[in-house]
């Protein structure tokens, strides 16, 4: 398993994470930034998250394509 944190204070909203992996990154409804799709979120915190090892390069794409590097996958 991996961990995923978004800085969302650094989010600038351009989906690159998203539309690069969406199994684990999603548009939040409320202030369209970036975060964890729900049932990755660790105790509901949806800035960060847990994957099992087969999203770990989704992830890292998601992480490596972000322009203003707020992903980190650890």
């Amino acid at each position: 398993m991996v961990k995923i944190i978004i800085d969302r204070d650094g989010c600038i909203s351009c989906g690159a994470c998203w539309s690069s992996c969406s199994d684990v990154f999603e548009q939040n409804a409320e202030d369209a930034k970036s975060q964890i799709v729900a049932k990755f979120q660790i105790d509901g915190n949806i800035a960060e998250g847990k994957v099992e090892d087969n999203l770990t390069a989704c992830a890292r794409q998601g992480a490596d394509v972000c322009p203003v590097q707020v992903i980190s996958v650890e």
